[in-house]
């Protein structure tokens, strides 16, 4: 088995690529720290019309990536209110997610893309993906619908796509750059 092949964002881009969630939230959410990069890395995949492929679990995984970076580092400015447009922090909370459930459907409508349905034979695939590089099952389920639809560059900030042989993973060297800092430190 070999590694990945890991490219720039300034690279020559590929005909299509599978996203993963983590760069989906950093091009949507302006607090995240890579924000600026993916978003510009987003803007040149959308001007070369590059197709995006993705299955129903990008949306599944959105809703914890956003949650996570509304915790983290709250709204972004643009759609912060102080106070809270609603009483209820229930009520408040539900409408903060549909707001990122609506920039994401924004996000996905301007792209060419195409959505893998999953199935046994690709989920049985990510089974073997799961044994073969110790991935979690989502991931399984993202590298498994890149190779099952031929389309082996993964856009992702997850280091662990770095092992899955037969991708071509786009991640800026963030992976690299994040072990090189301190622990616990952002940049």
């Amino acid at each position: 088995m070999s590694p990945a092949r890991e490219h720039l964002f300034s690279e020559p881009l590929p005909p299509a690529v599978v996203l993963d969630v983590d760069f989906v939230v950093n091009v949507l959410h302006e607090g995240e720290e890579l924000h600026a990069e993916c978003l510009e890395f987003a803007t040149r995949m959308y001007n070369a019309d590059v197709i995006v492929v993705h299955t129903s679990l990008l949306r599944v995984e959105f809703w914890n990536g956003w949650r996570r970076a509304v915790a983290q580092r709250g709204l972004p400015p643009e759609v912060a209110i102080s106070p809270p447009l609603l009483p209820d922090a229930t009520a408040e909370r539900r409408r903060l997610y549909r707001l990122g459930e609506s920039y994401l459907k924004d996000f996905l409508r301007a792209l060419r893309r195409y959505e893998i349905r999953l199935g046994a034979r690709l989920l049985d695939q990510a089974l073997g993906l799961i044994a073969s590089y110790n991935l979690r099952s989502l991931d399984a389920c993202l590298a498994a619908s890149a190779l099952r639809a031929g389309v082996p560059d993964v856009v992702s900030l997850d280091g662990v796509f770095r092992r899955v042989d037969g991708i071509d993973l786009w991640n800026n060297d963030i992976p690299s750059r994040r072990a090189a800092r301190p622990a616990g430190g952002r940049r």
